[in-house]
């Protein structure tokens, strides 16, 4: 598959909370899941190039600090999400948002980070040249984007992280940005094999968290409580926001028992 220029060119994406995202079945999950993890490994063929990741939070703050924004955060878990992604791009020669198989920035996120609660936005720049593009090469595109440049300065982001992989004269940076609304204390493992495990992770989470449930990613939005059967979830988080209003979080992906 060859970079779409249409996306490109085409603005960051920022999904809201309780998008609908496609069915997928279970083992196209458990796949996708691996896929990342062997990305982070082996940086899809090229190599990560950690400095100019660094550069572009660096040009970030600066443009924050420009147009009154607070500078953003490195934070570890979104620059592994940005890496993974960034990784896959390289390997099988795409630019979009949505990973072949239909993965979006918050699947990634929920697949890669193991304690992080949140929604991220996601901008994409990809450049081929012989001449290497430097981060402030990366950040003109995003500059010359409308719609990248409002993810990039977005005063509710709070922090970042950059994934950069060149591979031959081809250079894909990923970068995404949010407002964590909290961590897990303990990491949730990939695969979960009883209520207990669950349990475990969430029961430190104090006020304003009212409690947990899990989302069923064959079916979005299906909220299971209780013994889950075999399958892929998203463990969501209850926040109380004031009075009786709250809002649910977006948690990590797991997979129970043993999904067919």
């Amino acid at each position: 598959m060859t970079p779409s220029r249409r996306l490109v060119l085409a603005g960051g994406l920022g999904l809201a909370v309780g998008a609908a995202a496609p069915a997928r079945t279970a083992q196209a999950w458990i796949a996708y899941a691996a896929r990342l993890r062997e990305r982070l490994g082996d940086a899809g063929g090229g190599r990560f190039d950690d400095g100019t990741a660094r550069e572009l939070l660096t040009l970030t703050n600066t443009a924050r600090r420009t147009a009154g924004a607070m500078a953003l955060a490195w934070h570890d878990e979104l620059a592994q999400a940005a890496r993974a992604h960034a990784a896959d791009l390289a390997q099988r020669a795409y630019v979009e948002h949505l990973s072949p198989e239909g993965f979006d920035p918050t699947d990634r996120l929920g697949l890669v980070a193991r304690r992080l609660l949140c929604t991220p936005s996601e901008n994409i720049a990809y450049h081929r040249g012989d001449t290497p593009h430097s981060a402030a090469d990366l950040m003109g595109q995003w500059r010359r984007s409308a719609s990248h440049w409002t993810n990039l300065l977005r005063p509710r982001h709070s922090h970042t992280g950059f994934g950069v992989v060149r591979r031959g004269e081809r250079t894909y940076a990923v970068g995404l940005y949010a407002r964590p609304d909290g961590e897990l204390t303990n990491a949730l493992p990939f695969r979960v094999a009883s209520p207990e495990t669950i349990a475990g992770v969430v029961a430190e989470l104090t006020a304003p968290y009212i409690g947990f449930w899990l989302e069923d990613q064959a079916r979005p939005g299906r909220r299971v409580s209780g013994r889950a059967g075999p399958g892929v979830y998203r463990l969501r988080i209850d926040r109380r926001l004031d009075g009786r209003a709250y809002t649910s979080l977006y948690g990590p992906i797991f997979i129970w028992g043993e999904p067919s």
